[in-house]
């Protein structure tokens, strides 16, 4: 697997076993740090936890209330963002159609063979449900990356946005690491779209990013859950992300959210998204990009056999 191309780090949540500050030193990442935390919406500025983890100063991009300010003063920025909205719930709609049918085949086709054993006569058809869970995923995934662009290329130009972009800009240029934080991860990744914070960030610049920071930073952001309060169980992809961090999936809460001691849901998920990593980040647990790829503390891979593997190292377990 391709290691990502800057020194980087996903994290699993850090509310109950913080571990922001060894992986930092673990990398050899140093300040200015510049922060991220849009995700936690209206609570963007509520900071003191990481302060005190963290142990030094930090400079927040204050990417929601830059946003908020952006909206009172330019109402066709907001009809834009809103019409986006609308629009993505629609394509939403007409994805969970067919997500739900070709889940509903790949979920009777497994169930007739073990995963980590496949039976002769069963085995091309699951293949081919797998395929067919793939190619909805990425056609899926383009048509959202299609009107991101759209969208998100229009904003840029917008006078409202100008001197916020320009600011943060700069503010980048003389970062010398970016933390990404959680919370919502749609939220979170519009806001660093209409702000450009991955296009200004320089190619070096450490980034570490942690549970929907982590998802954020990552090629395609799935949303998953296998008992929600509401709604069906199914992973779905919400659309790209900022793809910072080639070739994984990244799945922060994954013991809380997911039944990973069912080896038919994990054979299948990881089956799907395959031959990208799908990596469960749960409290305390990290994966590190270095020269030879990935390592990881904690962080177990989700592998098509229906295992959950420990100890990975240059994407290999």
């Amino acid at each position: 697997m391709t290691a990502a191309p800057r020194p980087l780090a996903l994290l699993g949540p850090q509310h109950d076993r913080p571990t922001l500050r060894e992986v930092l030193d673990r990398m050899g990442a140093s300040g200015p740090y510049v922060l991220v935390s849009a995700g936690w919406e209206e609570r963007e500025s509520e900071t003191g936890r990481l302060d005190a983890h963290l142990g030094e100063s930090f400079r927040s991009l204050d990417l929601w209330p830059r946003c908020e300010a952006a909206f009172e003063s330019d109402a066709d920025l907001r009809h834009l963002m809103f019409d986006r909205h609308d629009r993505m719930k629609e394509l939403s709609a007409l994805y969970r159609i067919r997500l739900a049918a070709e889940l509903s085949a790949a979920r009777e086709l497994m169930g007739r063979t073990r995963p980590d054993e496949q039976d002769p006569l069963v085995a091309p058809s699951v293949d081919l449900a797998c395929g067919a869970l793939r190619e909805l995923d990425d056609h899926h995934c383009a048509r959202v990356g299609a009107l991101n662009e759209e969208t998100f290329g229009e904003a840029a130009g917008r006078e409202s946005l100008r001197s916020g972009r320009a600011e943060i800009a700069e503010t980048l240029a003389g970062a010398g690491t970016l933390l990404v934080a959680g919370g919502h991860v749609g939220i979170l990744y519009n806001r660093m779209r209409l702000f450009g914070v991955a296009e200004s960030l320089p190619a070096a610049t450490p980034v570490v990013g942690w549970s929907a920071g982590a998802m954020a930073l990552t090629e395609r952001i799935l949303l998953f859950h296998d008992s929600p309060p509401q709604g069906p169980g199914d992973a779905e992809i919400l659309g790209p992300g900022l793809g910072l961090a080639p070739g994984v999936v990244a799945l922060p809460h994954a013991s809380r959210r997911l039944d990973l001691a069912d080896r038919g849901r994990v054979a299948l998920l990881a089956r799907r998204l395959a031959p990208e990593l799908v990596v469960a980040l749960d409290d305390g647990d990290s994966l590190v990009a270095g020269s030879g790829g990935w390592s990881a503390r904690g962080a177990r891979r989700l592998s098509t056999a229906g295992d959950v593997v420990g100890d990975l190292v240059g994407g290999q377990a």
